[in-house]
């Protein structure tokens, strides 16, 4: 017996080969991807415009996957919500709802298990890498969420792939979840509300641009000095920060679209006045944000947080010495490690 479609891994194109296959008619492919991915039914039964017949065959060779929610933590601090879910092989992954004062929310996902980049300071690496997601389990992530927000009156404004895994060592999985993710037949979300983040792949931000997508990019710098990101940074070594210059140069000449800039502040590593001329020079060219994100802290790191007055120099200095665009982010869900580069694949407790 041959396996069944697993229908999330599909596009719109290719639900209309499906119907067509099994001998319904063409237009059928764009209310099922109507039903799937803006109303979000979890029962192939619910699809109520498909006579019984066509459910019935649609059924035997096809179905609608979910993830199964393990647990779900809210922050006592600022709201936030983190989802560990497990997929369909046993693996599990992390999600992160944000939320915001203007009542938007942010939804940060995963790219892959566990991640195969392996930044110094984080702790997803720590597991190393598992594998790629598929499709459906990058979108899923979204639509359980926006599913519970529905029913709180609320929904999902904004996407970042800033969950597990390098987003761009996962290229074509991640390309395809935002063609359907930004379809006006489903969710509908913007692709101009939709965040990369890059520990700075730069074949594949080239690929990027290539796509001409109207995305926002991330990119997780970290340091600008070579020598100190080779050492938090592994794949500083096989693109290093000349490369990456290069090719952003080129995306924003491009584009015109705003770089963020991701600086996680560690104490004694890279918050030197020497760090913050070679980070103000590295980002002073491009139409930039910097987001300065004091470190959080991960079990098996000797790393530590700066103290408040060191965050607080260095912002300052940036700020109105050298006129960098820089914010202070204030993390959210760090008591939950929810919080950037504390996302890990966690076995759940027997």
């Amino acid at each position: 017996m041959s396996e069944k479609i697993n229908l999330l891994n599909l596009n719109q194109q290719e639900l209309e080969e499906l119907v067509i296959s099994l001998g319904m008619k063409k237009f059928y492919g764009k209310q099922i991807f109507n039903w799937l991915h803006q109303k979000i039914v979890r029962d192939l039964n619910e699809i109520t415009n498909l006579s019984l017949k066509d459910r019935e065959l649609l059924s035997e060779k096809a179905y609608i996957p979910f993830l199964n929610l393990l647990k779900q933590q809210v922050s006592k601090i600022d709201k936030t919500e983190k989802f560990l879910f497990k997929l369909e092989d046993g693996n599990t992954i992390e999600t992160v709802l944000l939320r915001h004062k203007d009542k938007r929310n942010t939804l940060c996902i995963s790219s892959q298990v566990g991640c195969p980049v392996k930044c110094a300071f984080c702790a997803t690496g720590q597991d190393g890498f598992v594998r790629n997601l598929d499709v459906n389990e990058i979108i899923n992530q979204v639509y359980t969420v926006e599913r519970r927000l529905t029913k709180q009156g609320s929904n999902i404004n904004n996407i970042v792939f800033m969950g597990m895994g390098e987003p761009l060592l996962n290229l074509s999985n991640v390309l395809k979840a935002l063609d359907i993710l930004s379809n006006e037949n489903g969710i509908n979300i913007s692709k101009r509300k939709i965040t990369i983040s890059t520990s700075g792949i730069v074949p594949n931000i080239e690929k990027i641009l290539l796509e001409k997508l109207p995305i926002e990019l991330a990119i997780s710098l970290h340091s600008a000095i070579n020598a100190k990101r080779d050492m938090i940074i592994p794949v500083n070594r096989s693109y290093p920060l000349e490369d990456l210059y290069a090719i952003l140069q080129e995306y924003q000449r491009q584009t015109k679209r705003r770089i963020s800039f991701e600086y996680i502040m560690i104490n004694d590593f890279n918050v030197s006045d020497i760090d913050a001329n070679a980070l103000a020079d590295f980002v002073h060219e491009f139409d930039h944000v910097v987001n300065l994100i004091p470190y959080n802290p991960v079990a098996g790191t000797e790393f530590e947080r700066p103290s408040e007055k060191k965050i607080e120099k260095f912002f300052t200095f940036l700020k109105d010495v050298r006129k960098v665009n820089v914010t202070l982010r204030r993390e959210k869900g760090t008591d939950i490690d929810g919080a950037c580069g504390q996302l890990r694949q966690k076995a759940p407790k027997k």
